[in-house]
Parts: C-alpha cells; structure tokens; sequence
C-alpha cells in the first residue's frame, strides 16, 4: 500500500523535522544575540518548504481515504481523482523549481566573494561576467520570482488536494476535514505573500486591501507549529477509527489554530522586518511538537525504526551539544548562516498584545494536547484483529497472515510455493504453516508460527519486502502487484464487494481474489467468536 511502499518519501518528513529543531536550537541558543531575518522573501522562500511537508500530509490522507473505502490492494488507487496525479506532479515541479532556486541562490553567494574585498582598480570594479550577472537586479529578482512560483505552485497542489479529498467516495472523517482547514490557513497568507512578489502592481494592490503586516504575521505564525500539525492529523487517521473525545480535541486543535493566526494577522507580535527570536515558551512548544511527531512518523512507519534513524538522532545530538557547549562550532555555524542569522532587533520593538497572546498560548496547549493524543491513539488502540477480550487462552490463526498470488504460468502446488516462501525469507518450511488455499483464484493465505529472532527483522516485513521486488525463484511465480499480506482493517472497512470499478480483467481477478481472503478471514473469526462464547 501506499504507507509500506514510499520509504523514500517517508524519510522526507524526517529530514525536514530535523533542520527545523536543529535550526530552532541555533536560534535558542543564539536568541541574546541574533535572530534569523524576518523578510517577505524569505517567508515565501521557506514557506515551500513547509507546504512541501502540508502536500506530503493530504497525500497521506487521500491514499488512506482510498484504501479505507475499497480495501488494501493495487486496485484502490482508482478510487483517487485523476485531480491527484496532476496535484502531484505539480508539487514535484514545484519543489524542484524551489531547489533550482535555492541552489542558485547559495552558488551565487559563493562566487561573488569579491564583496568583501576593497576594490584596487577600475578592473575590479567592473568585476567579471559572471560577477556582473549575479550582481545585476535582474539576475536577483528572477530568483525571487522563482522562489514566488514554486510557492505558489505548492498552494494550488493543497487546495487541489483538498477539494479532491471533499469529492473522494467513503465517508469524510473528523480528521480530514480539520486537516483540510489547517492546511488552507497554513497555505493562503503564503500563497498572497508568493503573488504579491510575482508582481509589483500586485503588490500594490495588497497594500491597499490588507493592512500593514496582515499577512507576513499570519504567514509567520501558519508557518511555527502548521506543518507538523498537518502531519500529525494525517497520521492520527490511518488507525481508521476515533472515539468522540478524539475528535472534539482534532477540531478543537483547528479552531485554535485558526484563531491563532487571524490574532497575529490582526495585532501582529512585532514591528515589520524586524530580526527578534522567538518566545521561549514557543520555541519549547516547537521543540516538544517536533519530537512528538518525529515518534509518530516512526510508529506509523516501523521499517523506519531501524539503526540508521537513530544514528542519525545521535548525530543531530552531538551537533546539538557542539553548538550549545563550544564556540567555535557554534561560530561555524553563525558564520554559514551570517546573511540569515542577524543582529537581533530591540526588544521595544515586540508588540504588546494581552489577548493575542492568550490566544496564541491557547493553541499551543491545543496542539500539545492533539500530538500526545495522536501519539496516544497510535501506541496503545487495539489493530482490529483476532482479539476478542476472552479470559481463556487459544490463538485463532489470523494475526499475521501471509499472501502469495501466483502467476498463471507458474506450475506447481501451493506445497510447492510454500517451500519457495520458506527459502526466500530464510525459516525452515515446518515454521510456515499454509491456513487455506483458493485455487481459483490463484491464492494462498500462510502464516509465520515460528519463534521470532529480536536481532532480526519481522518475518511479515521481510515478506512485504520480498514481495515488493521479487527475484530469483519468486519472481517466475508471485504476482509482485498484490498484497503481500491480507489487512484486516481494510477487510473490515470494504464496502460494496461486488462493484468492480475496473474495466482491467487482471484487476478485476485480483479484487475478487482479495475479496475473497476476507470472507474467508471474516468467517474464521466468526468461528473463533463462537468458540470463545462456548468456551465462556
């Protein structure tokens, strides 16, 4: 599915959480002193960034909508609107038009290392070519135009999302819709900052409609805790369920924030372009929001729990420590961030504002109270599966069950296919007991029942894994596009099963095949209800 088969996208969040603390943390540590530049430029600049993480969180919330409504196979995908492809490949453009933009920017600041030298001749003051080029106005306001468009090009991938997700089939969760309204508040005072610089009657035209400051304030404040919120309500979902209280804090979270950013918008927290650091309780707030939905992210996605992930938070740690505790590599830092990491400005100049405040406390207490439930919701809720809270012991089979689809040209049995399973993951074949067969439709459902090795990946990741990219024996007989393993949440949220949305006859045999695993693994746990209640 799409959670188990994009790691590469996966990681991105990741990444992108990590420069924000550690940037955080320079900024903290740095906060007597400096403070990073408060610009319309820069707001748009970084605001891609951010709205990278808020696409990555509707995808999320559009693919799950779509195997929530038609099951966990290749099929679902045509339950997504053809709007989604489009929004996707504009949101790739548009975030590689912003890394054209930013690489640009930083080759530029490396070649024009003739500023701080005192010129000696008139040759040296017409500098070269090159100089001449990346010195010249024109030159500069094609890069912030760049960085303009590829803002822009981000929105109208959020609010395509958005819309697609309103006319998507399956029922709208509590999730989705306060997801969609803090993705649209993150993204519109971004979008009109991002047009306003694209031209300067535009421009114009803002300034006589909003007022002083209305919408970099709003943008900055979207922009301090909106991505990790996005992610955070997007991921909050994919358990496919939620109890009232849940969704009474997931509105709440959205009302909150929404009432936090029309607050600064309206009394904005400090003068225009003006270098302050943040508060501290805000910038704490950011630190404890980014960790919570670092875990998040990592519980949602258990093949990311792997060593590399935490050399990678020891190494942050280190950098962390280094900048907190020595100069020099603190000064490394300073200097590589110098054009952005400024004097900071006098404190006078943060704007007094007793109710904008409460508010903005207000939505950092909602959002803290959002993440621990999220993260909450995740831990500890119950996968729907064979538990059914009987004090006697007995195992039903269905935990873990494993799928291989094969081929039509594959000769040989499910005895035979079962050995074949049994060599790629490694186990002795008695450790793999086969549960049921349908030959018709070219299945079977097995299931791993030996003891598992803590120094060794689940043999159900390993399975997926295998079955994502087969090779040798297994790829002349598994079908690589059906699931590896049967979903019992999906099972359980399938609607309609005799509707086939496919004109595709291989598609229409795989849904039906699908299909018929969780008749199979509905009537079993029947089965095992009814013995518990006689057992009872």
């Amino acid at each position: 599915g799409f959670l188990a088969r994009r790691a590469s996208v996966k990681m991105q969040p990741l990444a992108y959480l990590a420069v924000r603390a550690m940037l955080g943390w320079i900024q903290f540590i740095e906060r007597s002193e400096r403070a990073f530049l408060s610009s319309p430029l820069l707001l748009v600049a970084c605001g891609a960034v951010h709205s990278w993480a808020v696409v990555y969180s509707l995808f999320v919330a559009v693919h799950t909508r779509a195997m929530r409504y038609d099951g966990y196979h290749e099929g679902y995908v045509e339950h997504l609107p053809s709007t989604v492809a489009a929004s996707e490949t504009l949101a790739v453009a548009s975030s590689w038009i912003w890394v054209l933009a930013g690489f640009t920017t930083a080759a530029v600041r490396i070649l024009d290392d003739d500023v701080a030298i005192l010129p000696s001749g008139m040759e040296d003051l017409k500098g070269n070519p090159i100089t001449r080029l990346i010195r010249s106005p024109v030159f500069t306001t094609a890069l912030g135009h760049l960085h303009s468009v590829s803002c822009v090009g981000l929105f109208t991938s959020i609010l395509s999302l958005c819309i697609s997700m309103a006319f998507m089939k399956g029922a709208v969760t509590a999730c989705e819709l306060c997801l969609a309204m803090v993705s649209i508040v993150f993204a519109l005072p971004h979008a009109v900052l991002a047009i306003g610089r694209l031209s300067e009657g535009a421009e114009n035209v803002l300034a006589q409609l909003l007022p002083d400051q209305f919408v970099e304030a709003a943008a900055s404040e979207a922009a301090a805790l909106g991505p990790q919120l996005c992610i955070i309500l997007a991921l909050a979902d994919t358990p496919g369920h939620a109890y009232l209280w849940q969704n009474l804090v997931y509105v709440g979270v959205s009302a909150a924030f929404l009432s936090s950013v029309v607050a600064c918008a309206r009394n904005p927290p400090k003068s225009g372009g003006t270098a302050l650091p943040p508060e501290v309780p805000e910038t704490m707030v950011c630190f404890i929001v980014d960790g919570i939905t670092t875990f998040v992210i990592i519980l949602s996605y258990p093949q990311l729990n792997t060593w590399l992930f935490w050399l990678c938070a020891v190494v942050l740690a280190g950098v962390a420590f280094g900048i907190a505790t020595m100069p020099p590599f603190r000064e490394f830092y300073n200097e590589w961030l110098e054009p952005l990491l400024v004097t900071r400005g006098d404190t006078f100049k943060r704007l007094k504002g007793e109710g904008r405040q409460m508010v903005r406390k207000g939505s950092w207490a909602a959002i803290l109270v959002c993440a621990v439930t999220a993260l909450w919701d995740i831990m500890l809720h119950p996968v729907p599966q064979a538990a059914l809270g009987s004090p006697f012991e007995y195992n039903p089979p269905l935990p873990n069950l494993l799928m291989l689809r094969w081929q039509p040209s594959s000769e040989g049995g499910a005895s035979q296919h079962l050995s074949t399973a049994a060599e790629v993951l490694g186990v002795d074949e008695n450790t793999l007991q086969l549960e049921e067969t349908f030959n018709e439709h070219r299945l079977m459902l097995f299931r791993y029942t030996g003891t598992p090795k803590p120094d060794e990946a689940p043999v159900l990741m390993s399975w997926q894994a295998a079955m994502m990219a087969p090779s040798g024996k297994l790829a002349s007989v598994a079908d690589s596009s059906f699931p590896a393993a049967l979903n019992s949440t999906m099972c359980s949220s399938l609607q309609d099963k005799l509707e086939v949305s496919s004109s595709n006859v291989e598609k229409q045999e795989a849904r039906a095949a699908y299909v018929a695993a969780c008749d199979w693994w509905k009537n079993r746990l029947l089965s095992w209800e009814s013995v518990g209640r006689k057992a009872q």
